[in-house]
C-alpha cells in the first residue's frame, strides 16, 4: 500500500534521480520522501526478482549513514549493519561453492577466487551494471554523487569488460557496501536460508571470475616479480605523488620500465605491472633499456600514428614524446619515452635503443600500443 499522497503514475526515474544525484530538498514533505523510498524498494524488488516480507529490511540497505534520517540516531537506521551480515555470507556462499566446484584445487587459489569476485571493484561494478547506485538514500550530494558518477562513466566506457584485479580508478566502497547490505537484507528477510540469499545475489554477481579467468589473468604484480626473479633480474615498484594522483612506476635492474597512475596507490601499482607486463613479454625484448637490443622485429609501421589516432578517438590529449638517453658522439643511440595521459591518468613508456630519434620515438609508440591494446583500449 502506498503512502499518503503518492501518485501511481509518478515515474520511478524521476524518484530516483532524486535520491541518486540531487538528494531530497530539507524542504520536501516526509511522504514525498516515502513515496520516494517505497518506489526505490519496488524497483529493487524488480532487479532481484525477490519480494521482501520486510520492506523496512530493504529500505535500511539502501540508507547510506548520511542520512538526514539516520544521522541522529544509532547505525540501525543506516544499512552498515546489513553490510556486516551481507558481506560475512556472501564470503560464506562463494567458498562453499568454489569448495565444491573445485575439489582439488588447493586454499590459496581458492582465497583468490573469492577476493576476484567479493572484490569492492567486482561489487561497486555490479552495483553500476544493476543501477543500485541511483537508489542510495544519502545526504552527501557533493562527495558521493561526485565518486560514484566518475566510476559510473569509466565502467559504462568499458562496455562490460571483465575487470579482475583492478579498474582504470577506484571503486567507490560505497557501491560495495550497498550490495553486500542488500545481500545481507536478503538473507535475514529469507529467514537466514544461504542457499536462497545465494541464489538471488548469483545472479547478480554473474559473470563470476572462474578458475579459467583467474589463470588466464594472474595477479599482474605477482606475475611481474616471478617473471623477473625467473630471468634473475631484480624488480622495484616506486611510487611519488602528482598532485592527487599516485604515479608507480616499475623498474628492472635499475631501469624504468613503465609507468601508471592512479587515484590510489593499489591500482596504480596494478596498472604499471601490466604496462611492464606487455613491454617485458614482447618477443625479443627481454632486455629492454638494459641492453643493447636493436632488432626490430617488435615494431609497428607508423606506430606514432596510430598512437596519435587512438588519443584522439578517446578524445586524450595528444601523446607526448622526449628523448631520455643519448649515446656518446661517436656511437651515438636514442632511448625515447612516450606519455599517453588518459582519462584515468597518466602512462609512460620507454622504447629501446636507436640510432636515430625518428625510430626511438617509433620504438617508444610500439610498446605503448602494444600495451593499450592489452589493457583494451584499443
Amino acid at each position: 500500500m502506498r503512502s499518503p499522497g503518492c501518485s501511481s503514475s509518478s515515474p520511478p526515474e524521476k524518484i530516483i534521480y532524486a535520491y541518486g544525484v540531487e538528494m531530497i530538498g530539507k524542504d520536501e514533505s516526509s511522504a514525498d520522501e516515502g513515496c520516494m523510498m517505497e518506489d526505490s524498494v519496488r524497483a529493487i524488488e524488480g532487479i532481484l526478482k525477490y519480494k521482501f516480507v520486510k520492506k523496512e529490511l530493504l529500505e535500511q540497505a539502501l540508507t547510506h549513514s548520511s542520512s538526514s534520517s539516520s544521522s541522529s540516531s544509532s547505525s540501525s537506521s543506516s544499512y552498515e549493519r546489513l553490510e556486516f551480515m551481507g558481506d560475512a555470507a556472501l564470503g560464506l556462499a562463494i567458498s562453499n561453492m568454489f569448495y565444491l566446484t573445485y575439489p582439488d584445487v588447493d586454499p590459496g587459489q581458492l582465497s583468490l577466487l573469492r577476493a576476484a569476485n567479493l572484490s569492492t571493484e567486482k561489487l561497486a561494478r555490479v552495483a553500476v551494471k544493476h543501477h543500485f547506485f541511483k537508489y542510495i538514500k544519502h545526504n552527501a550530494p557533493h562527495v558521493l554523487n561526485h565518486m560514484v558518477w566518475d566510476f559510473v562513466k569509466v565502467v559504462r566506457e568499458e562496455k562490460d569488460k571483465m575487470v579482475v584485479h583492478g579498474g582504470q580508478m577506484k571503486a567507490p566502497k560505497v557501491l560495495a557496501d550497498v550490495v553486500e547490505s542488500i545481500a545481507g537484507a536478503i538473507y535475514e528477510d529469507c529467514g537466514w536460508d544461504l542457499n536462497y540469499m545465494w541464489k538471488v545475489m548469483r545472479e547478480l554477481l554473474e559473470p563470476l571470475v572462474m578458475l579459467r579467468v583467474l589463470e588466464k589473468q594472474p595477479q599482474p604484480i605477482t606475475m611481474l616479480f616471478e617473471l623477473c626473479n625467473k630471468d634473475g633480474k631484480q624488480v622495484e615498484i616506486k611510487h611519488e605523488k602528482n598532485g592527487d594522483k599516485i604515479i608507480a612506476t616499475v623498474y628492472v635492474n635499475g631501469g624504468s620500465v613503465a609507468s601508471a597512475s592512479s587515484d590510489n596507490k593499489v591500482n596504480a601499482k596494478l596498472h604499471a605491472a601490466e604496462a611492464a607486463l606487455c613491454i617485458l613479454t614482447q618477443p625479443n625484448t627481454n632486455e629492454h633499456i638494459y641492453g643493447d637490443y636493436n632488432e626490430d622485429t617488435d615494431e609497428i609501421e607508423g606506430a606514432k600514428q596510430k598512437i596519435y589516432e587512438l588519443c584522439n578517438k578517446r578524445k586524450w590529449p595528444k601523446p607526448s614524446y622526449r628523448v631520455e638517453q643519448e649515446g656518446p658522439a661517436h656511437a651515438r643511440l636514442y632511448i625515447s619515452s612516450v606519455q599517453v595521459h588518459a582519462s584515468d591518468g597518466e602512462l609512460l613508456v620507454k622504447g629501446n635503443k636507436r640510432s636515430k630519434v625518428k625510430d626511438a620515438e617509433n620504438s617508444a609508440a610500439s610498446k605503448m600500443y602494444y600495451g593499450l591494446q592489452k589493457s583494451g583500449y584499443s
